[in-house]
């Protein structure tokens, strides 16, 4: 596998001196996992938040592996055990948020972000979201969303994850099989509008390009850092948000994948 994870700031925040609020990270072992978090943009200590619900992440995965082989890597689908282990993650990164308010003497939500990850089995990938982000999925050449995202009455809103939104039907989780899964992307909400339809969520051509480049070994983590800071984005005035890609791709020949943090 090839894949790269990308968290840059935004126009806005750059002029204002603030820091980059979103978080990513992909790791290869002990099995493939990405995740995207996006702080929210009026908290301004939500990027501690995020960052360390990053870290969080790939403790918990890493301490969870028996269960997660158990669930992602048997041929029957296990979608209440992932929703268990979803609700278990919940807590867990929502626990970071109230030892950062406790450390810098502040409200949970001045950390408040959004989060969405996917974890790879031999049969079958976890996914989860709360938020405006996206996860996209590459089947038979053909990318799709996830889930739709969180998008709330007016813009800038959706929704965060808190603490008590372990309760079934306060997030989105599946699982999905593996069969002809070539790739999957997440993506925060800031340069959606420039890789999607927003009416409908279809993930735009830009997808392909990079699943096809990241398959065949071409994509560098570079190439993905001149995309999103590239001139498209500063022409369009809903450039100003952070932009974050996390990105996975099976090869397009056997090759031996690499190990560890990428």
């Amino acid at each position: 596998m090839f894949a790269h994870a990308v968290s840059i700031p935004g126009n806005g925040h750059i002029r204002r001196e603030l820091p980059c609020q979103d978080a990513s990270g992909v790791w290869l072992s002990p099995r493939p996992c990405l995740i995207v978090c996006d702080g929210r943009g009026s908290a301004s200590l939500s990027h501690l938040g995020a960052r360390a619900a990053v870290r969080a992440f790939r403790s918990q995965c890493a301490v969870m592996e028996a269960r997660l082989s158990f669930i992602l890597d048997q041929p029957r689908c296990g979608s209440k055990d992932w929703h268990r282990f979803c609700q278990m993650m919940i807590r867990t990164v929502c626990q970071q948020k109230t030892e950062l308010a406790e450390e810098h003497n502040c409200s949970e939500r001045e950390f408040d972000f959004t989060i969405a990850f996917a974890i790879f089995g031999k049969h079958h990938i976890g996914v989860f979201q709360v938020g405006d982000g996206a996860i996209t999925i590459q089947r038979n050449g053909q990318c799709s969303v996830v889930f739709p995202p969180d998008k709330g009455e007016f813009d800038n809103q959706t929704s965060f994850l808190k603490t008590g939104d372990d309760r079934i039907g306060q997030f989105h989780a599946d699982i999905l099989e593996t069969n002809d899964v070539t790739g999957v992307a997440i993506t925060s909400d800031g340069p959606e509008h420039l890789m999607f339809d927003l009416q409908t969520m279809t993930p735009g051509p830009i997808f392909d390009q990079l699943f096809t480049d990241l398959s065949a070994g071409q994509l560098t983590r570079q190439d993905i850092l001149d995309y999103l800071t590239g001139t498209r984005w500063t022409r369009d005035p809903r450039g100003a948000d952070d932009r974050s890609l996390a990105i996975l791709a099976f090869p397009s020949h056997e090759e031996e994948a690499p190990d560890g943090l990428v």
